[in-house]
């Protein structure tokens, strides 16, 4: 498998990046606002804002970190089925993944042969 050229998903990958720097910065401004407005001595229901935004941080860094997985898995699954060169055994059947000059794996629907 060394003759593969590796496909990294930069725009995807950059993406996610960008989408947990924001839910870092999002956790970070909630938890400030949050503290200053407890130094105030405000009521509770005056922190609802704060702790949306803190939350909507933590949400944006799930999404990241998701994200992020379904590009790793992408990249293995890709891997494993370029990888397999080898025909089912007893069919006359091609090789399930195909090369092609994009390096992408063509899409295969294997039935069973008809007896």
């Amino acid at each position: 498998m060394s003759d593969l050229k590796p496909v990294k998903y930069i725009r995807g990958r950059s993406c996610a990046l960008l989408l947990e720097v924001f839910g870092w910065a999002m956790i970070a401004l909630g938890l400030a606002l949050a503290v200053k407005l407890l130094l105030q001595g405000l009521q509770i229901l005056a922190l609802l804002p704060a702790l949306s935004a803190a939350s909507a941080g933590l949400f944006a860094l799930l999404a990241a970190h998701a994200a992020r997985a379904l590009f790793d898995l992408a990249q293995d699954t890709r891997a494993i089925r370029l990888g397999q060169k080898t025909t089912p055994a007893n069919t006359g059947a091609k090789p399930a993944a195909t090369h092609t000059p994009g390096m992408r794996a063509e899409p295969s629907l294997r039935r069973p042969a008809p007896q």
